[in-house]
């Protein structure tokens, strides 16, 4: 009888063991993409905000992750969080938290996005319909949408990138900008593939001319600019277009080192790519430079 509540005994523990077990590995299971909207109080819009986690995520353990914030999300979010999560399982890329930012549907976002991603207001030529509110959709990712991210997934806030393609891009450069100004947007890298810089007769480019660095701001930062080599052939019809290399050449002159010293600036140009070939090179050897540089 003794030897029968001994081995009854055992098999409850054992039994109530694994069911506690069971209970843990359902409760470390999380949805490795969620996807939601976010009414933004500084645009007075709403966006469609999506988010792919690594693929060895697990909230119950205290590992962080390196947060990625994507912008025209419709178009690139897809293709590269299979991308980002292929390449890590291989070392290929670093595992990130991406988020990406997009809007209801393709047409909106192609609608929109001269709205959110340029600053100042577009010069007429431009006939732009909507330009100039990259103030406010900067305020929307740093106010609004970063602290939400943060408190809902395991964020290492030391290594947190924006990076764009085109006006995207631009909108990157012009985020990295307002750092150098003293504006702290929580940013350490960026990442901006083929910027539109030539946007307003220069306007951010002559910005960072004149922009000196900030007592404020000090932290070390990452910027990686690429275009593409067959881009200089796409323009050539427009004279008031730079030629690649003098744009690359005055980008480094105006943030090199000597001019801030807490700067690691990188720029390539892909020799056999155009303005639309530049986007998945650019962002996944920006993330391998940025994210394993290390941030001394």
């Amino acid at each position: 009888m003794t030897k029968y509540f001994f081995f009854l005994g055992l098999l409850f523990l054992t039994t109530a063991c694994k069911q506690n077990a069971d209970k843990q590995n359902q409760s470390s299971k999380v949805e490795k993409q969620n996807m939601f909207r976010l009414y933004s109080k500084n645009v007075l819009d709403t966006f469609s905000i999506s988010v792919n986690l690594p693929n060895d995520y697990n909230p119950q353990q205290k590992e962080k992750y390196p947060v990625v914030y994507l912008l025209d999300a419709n178009l690139y979010f897809d293709i590269l969080a299979t991308t980002i999560n292929k390449y890590s399982e291989v070392g290929l890329a670093p595992s990130v938290i991406l988020v990406g930012i997009g809007y209801k549907d393709f047409p909106t976002m192609d609608s929109l996005r001269t709205r959110d991603d340029t600053y100042p207001t577009a010069i007429p030529e431009y006939e732009m319909n909507l330009s100039g509110g990259a103030d406010k959709f900067l305020y929307f990712i740093t106010d609004e949408l970063s602290p939400k991210i943060d408190k809902e997934y395991s964020v290492d806030t030391s290594k947190r990138v924006l990076m764009g393609h085109s006006l995207g891009g631009y909108f990157t450069a012009y985020a990295f900008l307002q750092q150098l100004k003293g504006q702290d947007n929580g940013f350490n890298s960026y990442i901006a593939a083929s910027p539109s810089i030539h946007y307003n007769k220069y306007w951010l480019l002559n910005q960072l001319k004149v922009t000196s660095s900030s007592k404020t701001n000090q932290k070390k930062t990452n910027l990686y600019i690429t275009y593409g080599g067959l881009e200089d052939a796409e323009s050539q019809s427009d004279l008031s277009v730079m030629k690649l290399t003098d744009l690359t050449q005055q980008l480094s002159t105006h943030l090199s080192v000597k001019k801030f010293g807490f700067l690691n600036f990188k720029t390539d140009i892909f020799s056999n790519l155009d303005h639309m070939d530049t986007q998945l090179p650019t962002f996944i050897k920006g993330l391998q430079w940025t994210v394993n540089e290390e941030i001394k």
